[in-house]
Parts: C-alpha cells; structure tokens; sequence
C-alpha cells in the first residue's frame, strides 16, 4: 500500500501569504534605507555647499580693504579673489531665489559698476540678507570697512571679522600688555 502525499491547497496558501509577507518586508527596509541615504547625500551636499560658501565668504571679507551693503548686495574690494589673483572688485546678489557672484580682476571704479550678465550662479537659496556691524549696532546699508559682516543665507547665519576687527584686537592686546 502506498501513500501519496501531497500538499492541500490550504498548506500551498499560507506558505504564499508568508512569502508574499516576507519578500514585502524585506522591500519596506530596503526602499526606506535608501530613501534615507537619498536624503543623507541631500544634506551633505547642502552642508558641503554651505560650508565652500562660508569660506569662501571669510577670504573674502577677511582680505577686505573696502565693503559696501545694500540691503540684498555685497560689494567689496579684496585681496581674496575667486578667479583672478591680486586685488580684486567683487560682489554677491541676490536675485529671484538665486544668489549670484560677480569678479573684475581691477580694483578701479565704482565699487558697485557691476556686470550682472556676467555673473555666475552660484547657489538657489531661499533668501540673501548682509549687513555691517559697528559696536553695537547692525546697518543694512553701508560703505567702508566695518568690524564685522553678517551674511544670512535662508536660516543660516554668518558672522565675518574683517582686517578692522583683528587689526584693534591685536592692538588693544598689544597695549594692555
């Protein structure tokens, strides 16, 4: 006598459902990890980008022999340089969501005679504000070399010395001695 075995279309059902339970399982953990690492490489790159415009920023403002702010703009005359070396005209604007840079290899001229045509964009924010700090206050509006130069960029905040700052630090410290 033989006995023939075979699975019940009850048995081949629940091994499915478990299957089908399993493999979706595992594609949830799979496609949320990488979603994850989507939005990890998002903020580094964010970060990454911050940070080349901070220091960038800093050279700039630091090497400064001459700043002027207007509200959404940033114009100075620096020995920082992007592209040219030696004394340079550049500015920063902010132009519908989009902040842009500009450099003449001349220091000669207005501070302010740009040419936006040939300006390079540099990064879409959300908003561009500059301002100068002097003692205790903050202008939007200013010509010359200040203490210290506040850049917001959307919800990031930062704060530059200039030559000015460093130069009274190092003086003051100096004369206490």
């Amino acid at each position: 006598m033989s006995s023939n075995r075979a699975f019940t279309l009850v048995e081949v059902l629940l091994v499915l459902t478990l299957l089908g339970l399993t493999f979706s399982t595992v594609l949830f953990v799979f496609l949320r990890g990488i979603g994850s690492s989507l939005s990890v490489l998002e903020s580094s790159e964010k970060l990454s980008g911050e940070a080349s415009l901070f220091w960038d920023l800093q050279r700039k403002v630091f090497g400064a022999s001459r700043i002027k702010i207007e509200n959404d703009r940033l114009y100075m005359i620096t020995s920082g340089g992007t592209y040219y070396e030696g004394v340079v005209r550049c500015a920063y604007f902010f132009r519908e969501g989009k902040l842009y840079y500009y450099e003449f290899p001349y220091p000669w001229g207005e501070i302010d005679d740009i040419e936006e045509s040939k300006a390079f964009q540099i990064a879409t924010v959300g908003s561009f504000e500059v301002s100068a700090v002097e003692g205790d206050g903050e202008e939007r509006s200013y010509d010359g070399l200040p203490e210290r130069v506040v850049v917001r960029i959307g919800d990031t905040e930062f704060i530059f010395d200039t030559m000015r700052a460093n130069f009274f630090k190092t003086t003051n410290k100096d004369l206490s001695e």
